[in-house]
């Protein structure tokens, strides 16, 4: 019976053989042997495969032998030495992967074009995290959690030094999310350039410890909280959240109350609804609403495209917003859509309180010095920032023609749309307006209601900047900072949301594609579920 439990056991495994460095005659009796325990032997690497065993030292060897960009790309299989197998034959069953059997993980630095250093050394982990494949699920998020901790915390503090504090934790964290496996002891990133001693010995703690008494310090801290508090209001930075707590107030409660508010009506909304807009927007509220809206729009102008974009696009299955952007394969034929758009989703009662802003882009702007900054490099793109009424079917329905269908129940006040963009809705004068925005934000939030407020962005690209436009809203933040620093220091170029200039021929690299984006930049296409750095 023990010997058939272990039979089970052994046929749970595929195993790829690597051949090189083994004799051939080993090879083939370790072959039988894995034969009559039942071990499912392979000849290629494939999603099935359990298991990649080999006599190399290293993983840049095995990924230069399987001619794959770099060690990320071996996904979630165990990669071992042959050791492993032939003491699962000794032992007569599957033992446990242990560091003693695990392939060492050989970190080679990029060269200076971030490109792989030759052809017979490509580098296990590019410099750039743009280069790198970070998918949403790793095996680090203990490690990473408390080191974004330790970010947040410089980003708040916002004086002089925390900037570059907070993006050395960022690139440290990044680095362990793109990692194929699981950090277990100090030594497996001690020679990463982007993992500093400050992340190390955070790192170390949390090994060995179970916990960094660093870390629980600042999530204990009363200052902490508060501008984690405050700073979740929509609308207040670190600089707003600091004047409240200095005013000596500790609760949301202490903010709405206080009358020198009015003045930034996001501020005002935001306080009013903060806990509606704390709640994560669940995918289905994100899909439906897209639905809706690419409905209205289509209907306005048919060809429309509507796309869902941000953390929903790579992945994530709740959001704090819902970013959606807006274009037509017929360049030009966008401009005037988005008032008349948020004509009609006001007459629908979808629309709270926002913000309107016309394009502002010229081709100046391309060629202008910029810094890249915490905050990111800003689009000019038309756009509308603001809050919506989700109502709350949207929560609970899974078929986005159901919404759909059922908002053409909802007659708007005009059904067809005439006239220029002016005589509809002159965005200047009335678009700041939109919605409720002159009634009381605390009176509305109190009322009964069948909606939830969510925040949303309605972006308009041309068709000509669409993809990269489409690359930029998608994030992550990092990923997109280190495209944009990689097209400066590497390529020469400027990169923005609007296009690629290439600065020496003084000209916008086209593109038509998202991958044609990553092919101007000279680097591997990554699926958007990949760019969670």
């Amino acid at each position: 019976m023990a010997a058939d439990s272990c039979e089970v056991e052994f046929n749970r495994l595929k195993v790829l053989i690597m051949p090189q460095r083994i004799q051939k005659r080993r090879l083939e009796t370790i072959k039988i042997a894995a034969k009559k325990r039942g071990v499912n032997t392979v000849c290629e690497l494939s999603a099935e495969v359990t298991h990649v065993v080999t006599e190399f030292e290293t993983m840049e060897q095995v990924v230069r032998a399987l001619k794959m960009d770099n060690v990320a790309s071996l996904g979630n299989v165990e990669t071992v030495s042959l050791r492993w197998l032939t003491d699962c034959f000794k032992a007569g069953k599957v033992i446990p992967v242990t560091e003693e059997y695990r392939l060492k993980l050989e970190m080679l630095e990029s060269s200076q074009n971030g490109n792989e250093a030759d052809d017979k050394h490509p580098s296990l982990l590019p410099e750039w995290a743009c280069q790198r494949a970070t998918p949403l699920e790793h095996y680090n998020h203990r490690l990473t959690t408390d080191i974004e901790t330790l970010q947040l915390h410089s980003e708040l503090r916002d004086q002089e030094q925390d900037y570059s504090r907070a993006l050395a934790f960022r690139r440290a964290s990044c680095v362990l999310k793109c990692l194929p496996f699981r950090v277990t002891d100090i030594s497996q990133i001690s020679n990463i350039k982007d993992v500093g001693d400050h992340v190390k010995r955070v790192v170390k703690d949390i090994l060995e410890d179970g916990f960094s008494s660093e870390v629980d310090e600042m999530n204990n801290n009363a200052w902490f909280n508060k501008m984690k508090l405050f700073t979740g209001v929509f609308g207040v930075g670190p600089s707003t959240a600091k004047k409240w707590i200095e005013r000596g107030w500790t609760s949301i409660q202490d903010a709405a109350e206080a009358e020198d508010l009015s003045k930034d009506w996001r501020v005002r909304w935001g306080l009013a609804f903060h806990e509606e807009l704390q709640t994560r927007v669940e995918r289905p509220e994100a899909d439906n609403f897209m639905f809706m809206v690419r409905a209205e729009a289509q209907r306005i102008l048919p060809g429309t495209t509507v796309e869902l974009t941000g953390g929903f696009r790579r992945g994530k299955k709740t959001g704090h917003d819902v970013d959606l952007l807006i274009s037509h394969p017929q360049e030009g034929a966008e401009v005037g859509l988005l008032p008349r758009l948020l004509k009609q989703l006001e007459n629908r009662g979808l629309i709270l309180c926002g913000s309107y802003e016309r394009n502002s882009f010229t081709e100046d702007v391309l060629r202008q010095d910029f810094k890249l900054s915490q905050r990111g490099q800003l689009d000019h793109f038309e756009k509308w920032l603001g809050i919506c009424k989700f109502p709350k079917q949207f929560a609970t329905t899974q078929n986005g023609q159901d919404v759909v269908q059922e908002a053409a129940g909802m007659t708007p006040s005009s059904s067809k749309l005439s006239g220029s963009m002016e005589e509809d809705y002159e965005p200047k004068a009335k678009l700041r307006k939109l919605g409720c925005i002159d009634k009381c934000p605390r009176s509305v939030a109190s009322e009964e209601r069948d909606w939830l407020a969510r925040r949303v962005d309605l972006i308009v690209a041309p068709y000509s900047q669409y993809y990269y436009a489409l690359v930029g809203w998608t994030g992550s933040k990092h990923f997109n900072r280190d495209l944009r620093l990689y097209a400066t220091r590497v390529l020469g170029m400027k990169l923005m949301s609007h296009g690629l200039y290439n600065i020496s021929k003084d000209c916008v690299v086209p593109a038509g594609s998202e991958k044609e984006v990553f092919d101007n930049m000279q680097i591997p296409y990554r699926e958007p579920t990949q760019r969670n750095c």
